[in-house]
């Protein structure tokens, strides 16, 4: 019988549709043809894609004459991001890389040791090519399932217990990779250590409120 061996694995990763696809891509062209080498990149996922950074990092941007490029795709899992890590961040050498993934790969079921494994292999390709990178490593954010019914559906199986075991991990691939470890757990949180309801519109996801939070604790940490 086809696949009766156990010991064969199943690797989990995010689908990438047309769109996403079409994300990478233009990510891949931009960097080669438009980025500037030496800026500041943040990479992640829905949670990075729509982060208000044009906004948010501008007077930090024109005082330091440094763009900040954004290279979150929704959906990504920390083996999706690994794999155009290179084209999509890297090939600019970035001044530095603000890295959050690893809340979809809890979302999706994979165990935490497979995301830390792959954000490991990511710090270990900005180190090979551009060791002197200052990386910013956030751990993943919390999540709140009982904000609302669009937030059950949207949180799914993720659980803050989960998410706290997975940053413990991260935590200790920083201290190895020397990057700056960024935990806004406490920041982000209400007193039940749930996201709080005025930093997120769906249990997972940011707002604006949300993001200027963030954007004020990352900021102080550039180069």
């Amino acid at each position: 019988m086809l696949f009766k061996n156990k010991s064969v694995s199943f690797e989990i990763k995010s689908k990438y549709n047309t769109q996403k696809a079409t994300k990478a891509k233009n990510y891949k062209l931009l960097n080669e043809t438009s980025a500037l080498s030496g800026q500041t990149v943040l990479a992640g996922d829905s949670i990075t894609e729509i982060f208000n950074d044009y906004e948010l990092f501008y007077e930090w941007s024109k005082i330091n004459n440094c763009a900040v490029y954004n290279r979150g795709i929704s959906g990504d899992t920390s083996n999706r991001l690994s794999e155009r890590f290179y084209d999509n961040v890297l090939n600019i050498l970035p001044k530095n890389i603000v890295l959050l993934i690893g809340t979809n790969d809890i979302g999706m079921g994979r165990k935490i040791e497979a995301t830390a494994a792959d954000i490991k292999n990511i710090l270990e390709q900005i180190r090979k090519q551009s060791a002197e990178t200052n990386i910013i490593l956030q751990a993943v954010y919390p999540v709140n399932k009982k904000l609302s019914a669009e937030a059950f559906a949207m949180v799914g199986i993720r659980r803050n217990d989960t998410i706290r075991a997975l940053n413990v991990l991260l935590k200790a691939l920083a201290d190895s990779y020397n990057c700056i470890w960024l935990d806004l757990t406490d920041a982000l949180s209400d007193e039940k250590g749930n996201l709080h309801k005025d930093y997120s519109y769906d249990g997972l996801h940011l707002n604006a409120n949300g993001f200027k939070t963030v954007a004020e604790y990352i900021i102080p940490l550039l180069k």
